[in-house]
């Protein structure tokens, strides 16, 4: 796309979790003709040069204030190279991705998934180039994740006030923010992250509020005590971790990319994608570009760290409402809350790879 667009309220800056989506949309925008499509191998020689583009338009429909327009952004950073090994060449990446965005004009911008933690684990809080506000997203992602473990509890009959739960990537910001949502509403928190120092410190605050926890950089001993799983980082989970989990305890795969029952369980059936929001009136791209690459088995669905921009831009509240870590309050996961389902924008159902989870299929 080689003209600026015009009339761009919002951003979203992301990056694909796997070589095989990248694929698909490399593929999908090329003008290939009769050409062959690209091998996987050929992409990955290529894919890392190519400078941050703007890969299609949008249009989500507000259920108040009607259609607005944005763009989707992507880094080009290399699905393998999401750790701390490539951190100064991704952080450069994404600096080059927010400055197209305020280039194009766009009024707010979410940084999708690893994009927020890049620039977190850099030091750069980034909230604001010329007009263009940067937000993380991780509020409205918070907020969605609690209201499906309190939906997955209703429906599963666990009762949240006797449940322990385990938290993994605690100390994170949608870590923290989820601690603080469920602190005081469950009888135990099993606090798990990769540095002792940090998860010592967020274990003394709660013993201090009297909110009985533990904590641990190792997960496998914790798993067959936990009732509740949120996994906001799993790329801190071992392959056998998960050997003990019981057939009761119920697992929101909030991390990105969210492949837990892929990876490491066993057709789990308590088992969720968190942090998921429904769009009531749609969205739609150019072409519908993004079903080649962005699909669940439910119409309308988008990662809450992506929507929280779009429901900025909708209520026209150009700010960054969610920055630096560790700022979430659950105040500000209620405003988030409230701001979406104003505009028609409300917590996903739930379901996981395969399907919707129905009531019907809850009962084990």
């Amino acid at each position: 796309m080689d003209n600026q667009p015009s009339g761009i309220k919002f951003a979203l800056i992301g990056h694909q979790d796997s070589w095989e989506k990248a694929q698909k949309f490399v593929n999908h925008i090329r003008c290939t003709g009769n050409m062959q499509d690209l091998s996987i191998d050929k992409i990955k020689e290529v894919y890392t040069y190519i400078p941050p583009r703007i890969l299609f338009e949008l249009a989500f429909n507000s259920k108040k204030n009607g259609e607005i327009k944005g763009a989707y952004l992507e880094c080009f950073i290399a699905p393998d190279e999401l750790n701390i090994a490539h951190l100064q060449k991704n952080i450069a990446k994404v600096k080059e991705t927010c400055d197209l965005a305020a280039k194009i004009g766009a009024s707010v911008v979410s940084l999708g998934g690893f994009s927020s933690i890049v620039l977190e684990s850099g030091n750069v809080a980034l909230t604001k180039i010329d007009t263009t506000n940067f937000t993380t997203g991780n509020t409205l992602t918070a907020a969605f994740i609690c209201n499906s473990v309190e939906k997955a509890c209703e429906l599963w009959d666990q009762s949240l006030a006797d449940a322990t739960v385990l938290i993994i990537g605690s100390t994170g910001d949608i870590g923290s923010a989820c601690i603080s949502y469920f602190s005081g509403k469950v009888n135990k928190m099993i606090l798990c992250a990769r540095n002792a120092g940090p998860l010592k410190k967020q274990s003394s605050e709660l013993s201090s509020m009297g909110v009985a926890n533990s904590f641990s950089t190792t997960i496998k001993e914790h798993i067959k005590d936990a009732d509740i799983i949120i996994s906001v980082a799993s790329s801190i989970i071992a392959e056998n971790d998960f050997d003990e989990l019981s057939e009761h305890t119920i697992v929101c795969d909030a991390g990105y990319p969210k492949n837990l029952q892929n990876k490491y369980l066993n057709n789990h059936d308590r088992y969720f994608l968190g942090g998921m929001g429904i769009v009531e009136k749609g969205f739609s791209s150019e072409d519908n570009i993004h079903e080649s690459f962005y699909q669940f088995p439910l119409k309308n669905v988008a990662h809450g760290c992506l929507l929280e921009s779009i429901v900025l831009a909708m209520d026209q509240s150009y700010c960054a409402f969610s920055k630096g870590k560790g700022n979430i309050t659950v105040l500000d996961m209620e405003r988030i809350l409230e701001m979406a389902k104003l505009h028609g924008i409300e917590p996903a159902p739930l379901f996981n790879n395969e399907e919707i989870i129905r009531p019907k299929t809850l009962a084990f």
